[in-house]
C-alpha cells in the first residue's frame, strides 16, 4: 500500500508544509494588485502595535509572495520566504498545500503533497463576505467577525490564525463546516484536541484548542469539538482585558503537539510510547533552576514508531511536571504528584492511570503527601515506589508505595536524607538506589549523599557519599549490577558542569570513580544499551550553552568517546530504549533559548566511535527535493543531513540553533524521527 503523510489544516486553513508538488497545478499569475493593502491603517499594523510580540512572528512571512490558482484560491509561494527561522517540512518531512480563500465565506482547500486525496475544505460560518487583503507576507480578512480582523500567517511548516477581538462584541465561539477528501475517514476527538485520521485511525492533521491573550499578557484557553461535520471552536475571554487576541493552533502530527521537558516517557504493551505531563516553556535555562514555564501539561499523546505521528490519547486530571510516571503490572501507567503550575508554587498530590484496557485517563486515590521531583521506581510484585520530593520551600523523607491491586497508596519507612530530583536506579535485587538530587525543587543545594531502599525489610540504609554533589545527573545500571552515574552540577546556577562519572558498587555499598565525559553535562539522559555499553544523550555543557553531541561509555575500558551527534539541541528531556526495535527515542527537552517538541531516533545495532573534530554544517537549509520522492526514504542512508531542518518555531515561539553535520559515518544513524520508513504502512 502506498505511503501516506500527514496533512495538518487550521481554522480556516491549513499548517502548510510546501507547495512544491502543487506548482504544476497552479496558475503563475500574480494575485489582482487591488489584493495588495497599504496606509496606516491596515490590520496587520494595529495587531503589531497592540501585540508586539506579533512583530517577530510576522517578520518570517515578510518576503512572501503569492499566486491565484485556476479555482481563484490564493497560494503562497514558499520559496520566495528567506527568514532563517524557516522550516521546510516538519519533523516527519512530509508536504502539503494551502489554497487561500479569496473570500472569508468561502472555503480554503488542503491538499497533500503526497496524496491528492487527503483534502480538507474548511468553511467558517457566520463569517462576512469580505475580501481577503495580503499584509507584509500575510493573508488578512479584515472585519471577518463583529469587531474581529482575522489574518494568516503561514509558513512551509506552520500556518497561524490570528484572531483579534476588538471589542467584548466580538464572537468568541466560532464555527467551521468541514468536507472532507476520500482519504480522510473522520474526524476524531482526542482530549482537548481534535484529529482528522484515515480508516486505519492514523491521524493527518490535528487541531489543539485555541488560546486567548490580553495585553497584560493574561492567557486562557479555550476549547475544541467535534459537532457532527463541523468544528466548534470556543473561549471564555470574560477575564481578559480587550482588546484580545485568539490563536488556534493547529500542526502536523509527526510532531508533538506540546513541546514539553520534565515530561514522562513510558512504552505501552502496543509498543506505543505515552507521553504525559511536563512543562511547555518559552525559554529554558541551562541550570537548575526553574525556566520561564509557559503552561504545565495535562495532554496525553503517544507515538506510534510504524506510522512516526502521535496521536492525543487524552487529558489527564493531573496536570504537572517533576510528576511519578511508572508503569504498573498489566502495562496501564501510572502518574502521580508533582508541581502543579509553572513556578511549581503549587504541588499536586493527584493520581491518575492510563488504563490500557479503557485507553483513557481514570483518577485513582490521592498520593498521601503532594511532592514534586520523587524517588520513583518500580518494586518486586509491581508496587511503586514514590519517595522523598520537594515543595517550593524544602524536601520531605516522606514515602509510600501505590499497590495496582487494591489502588491504594500505602505509607513506608522514611528516607534518612529529604531529598528530590535525585538520580534513581532499580538494582538487580529489587533494591533502589536514590544518589544525590536537591534539596528543594529549584535545588538550592545539591547532595553527595546517597541511599538504598530494601522493600523487603521496608528499611532506607545509607551508602557511602558520590565523590561531589550532584543535581541535574543521569545514572544508568550495568549488566554486571553495578550503577554508572555522571555529570549534572554542583550548585543551582550550574557555575560548575561536571563532566566526572562514578561507579556504585551494590556488593560494597561504594562509590568508585571511573573515566570523565568528553565534555561536562548537565540535563543529560543516560541509557544502557544492548551490548552493556551507555549512551549518554546530549544536555549542556554550561548555562548558556548546549549542543548535538551523544557520548558512549565502553565497560571494557571505563572511558567515554563521542558518537554521532543528534539533529536538533535539548536538555532536560526524555529518552528511552524501546524494546521491540532497539531504537534510543528522544523526546522533547528544551535548551536555552528554545523548546522542542522535535524527536529523534538511533539506531543501536552498531555504534561505533567518531572523530570529535568533524566540521560543522552552515545550519538550517531548504531540503533536498529529491529527499522524499516516491514517499519512502532507505532508513539506512539517513543521517541529518538527509535535507531534514532542525525546528525553528512552534508552541512555544522559540529558535532551534543550526545543525551540526554527524562527524564522520558512525554506524549509530540517527534519524529525525518520521524520516525513519516514511512509508506509513
Amino acid at each position: 500500500m502506498k505511503a501516506r503523510k500527514p496533512v495538518v489544516v487550521g481554522f480556516g486553513v491549513a499548517l502548510v508544509l510546501g507547495l512544491a508538488l502543487l506548482g504544476s497545478r497552479l496558475s503563475a499569475a500574480r494575485p489582482s494588485a487591488a489584493l495588495e493593502s497599504a496606509g496606516p491603517d491596515r490590520e496587520i499594523d494595529r495587531v503589531r502595535s497592540l501585540f508586539p510580540q506579533t512583530e517577530g512572528w510576522f517578520r518570517i512571512v515578510a518576503t512572501a509572495e503569492f499566486s491565484t490558482g485556476p479555482s481563484g484560491r490564493i497560494v503562497p509561494d514558499y520559496s520566495t520566504l528567506t527568514h532563517q527561522r524557516v522550516r521546510w517540512s516538519d519533523a516527519s518531512g512530509h508536504t502539503i498545500a494551502a489554497q487561500f480563500a479569496p473570500t472569508f465565506r468561502n472555503a480554503t482547500r488542503i491538499l497533500s503533497g503526497e496524496d491528492q486525496d487527503a483534502w480538507i475544505d474548511v468553511l467558517p460560518e457566520h463569517g462576512q463576505n469580505v475580501e481577503a487583503e495580503l499584509q507584509d507576507g500575510l493573508v488578512v480578512y479584515g472585519d471577518a467577525y463583529r469587531d474581529t480582523d482575522v489574518l494568516y500567517k503561514s509558513t512551509p511548516t506552520h500556518t497561524d490564525e490570528y484572531l483579534l477581538l476588538r471589542t467584548p462584541d466580538a464572537p468568541t465561539r466560532w464555527t467551521y463546516r468541514v468536507r472532507m477528501g476520500p482519504r480522510i475517514a473522520r474526524l476524531r476527538q482526542g482530549g482537548s484536541a481534535v484529529e482528522a485520521v484515515d480508516a486505519r485511525g492514523v491521524p493527518w492533521m490535528r487541531a489543539n484548542a485555541p488560546f486567548a491573550v490580553d495585553q497584560e499578557g493574561t492567557r486562557v484557553d479555550g476549547r475544541i469539538r467535534i459537532e457532527g461535520e463541523r468544528l466548534i471552536a470556543e473561549i471564555d475571554t470574560s477575564g481578559l482585558t480587550y482588546p484580545v487576541l485568539v490563536d488556534p493552533d493547529w500542526r502536523s502530527t509527526g510532531d508533538m503537539s506540546h513541546g514539553r521537558f520534565y515530561m514522562g516517557l513510558n512504552e505501552l504493551p502496543d509498543g506505543r510510547l505515552l507521553a504525559t505531563g511536563g512543562c511547555s516553556a518559552s525559554i529554558c535555562s541551562g541550570d537548575l533552576s526553574l525556566p520561564a514555564c509557559r503552561t504545565v501539561v495535562s495532554a496525553g499523546e503517544a507515538l506510534d514508531l510504524d506510522t512516526r505521528t502521535w496521536s492525543r490519547v487524552g487529558d489527564a486530571n493531573l496536570r504537572a511536571f517533576f510528576h511519578v510516571h511508572s508503569p504498573l503490572p498489566d502495562g496501564s501507567i501510572l502518574i502521580a504528584g508533582g508541581c502543579a503550575n509553572p513556578d511549581c508554587s503549587a504541588i499536586t498530590l493527584l493520581s491518575d492511570i492510563w488504563d490500557v484496557s479503557m485507553n483513557a485517563f481514570r483518577s485513582v486515590p490521592d498520593l498521601t503527601t503532594a511532592q514534586a521531583g520523587m524517588v520513583s521506581a518500580i518494586l518486586p510484585g509491581g508496587r511503586v515506589l514514590a519517595a522523598g520530593g520537594c515543595d517550593f520551600a524544602s524536601c520531605s523523607t516522606d514515602a509510600a508505595a501505590f499497590d495496582p491491586d487494591s489502588e491504594t497508596w500505602s505509607a513506608l519507612a522514611p528516607m534518612n536524607s529529604p531529598r528530590g530530583r535525585s538520580a534513581v536506579t532499580v538494582l538487580s535485587d529489587g533494591r533502589v538506589l536514590a544518589a544525590g538530587g536537591c534539596t528543594t525543587i529549584l535545588c538550592d543545594a545539591t547532595l553527595a549523599s546517597a541511599e538504598v531502599y530494601d522493600p523487603a525489610l521496608d528499611q532506607w540504609d545509607p551508602v557511602g557519599d558520590m565523590s561531589t554533589v550532584r543535581g541535574g545527573h543521569w545514572s544508568s545500571r550495568l549488566l554486571d549490577g553495578r550503577v554508572l552515574i555522571g555529570g549534572g552540577c554542583s550548585d543551582q546556577s550550574c557555575t560548575n558542569v561536571l563532566a566526572s562519572a562514578e561507579i556504585f558498587d551494590p556488593r560494597t555499598g561504594e562509590f568508585t570513580s571511573t573515566g570523565a565525559q568528553v565534555q561536562p553535562r548537565v540535563g543529560a539522559v543516560a541509557v544502557a544499551l544492548p551490548d552493556g555499553s551507555v549512551m549518554v544523550n546530549q544536555g549542556c555543557s554550561s548555562p548558556t550553552e548546549c549542543d548535538l553531541s551523544n557520548e558512549r561509555w565502553d565497560p571494557a575500558t571505563g572511558e567515554f568517546s563521542l558518537i554521532e551527534q543528534a539533529v536538533t539541541v535539548r536538555a532536560f528531556h526524555s529518552t528511552v530504549l524501546h524494546a521491540g526495535s532497539e531504537q534510543v527515542v528522544a523526546v522533547g527537552g528544551c535548551q536555552p533559548g528554545t523548546c522542542s517538541w522535535w524527536n529523534e531516533t538511533y539506531d543501536v545495532s552498531n555504534i561505533m566511535r567518531v572523530d570529535a573534530g568533524a566540521p560543522e554544517d552552515a545550519g538550517p537549509r531548504p531540503p533536498d527535493a529529491g529527499a522524499r520522492d516516491g514517499g519512502s526514504i532507505d532508513a539506512g542512508a539517513i543521517g541529518v543531513d538527509g535535507g531534514l531542518t532542525p525546528p525553528t518555531e512552534g508552541d512555544c515561539g522559540c529558535n532551534t540553533p543550526g545543525r551540526v553535520r554527524p562527524a564522520g559515518g558512525g554506524a549509530l544513524t540517527l534519524l529525525a524521527l518520521g524520516l525513519l520508513f516514511v512509508r506509513r504502512r
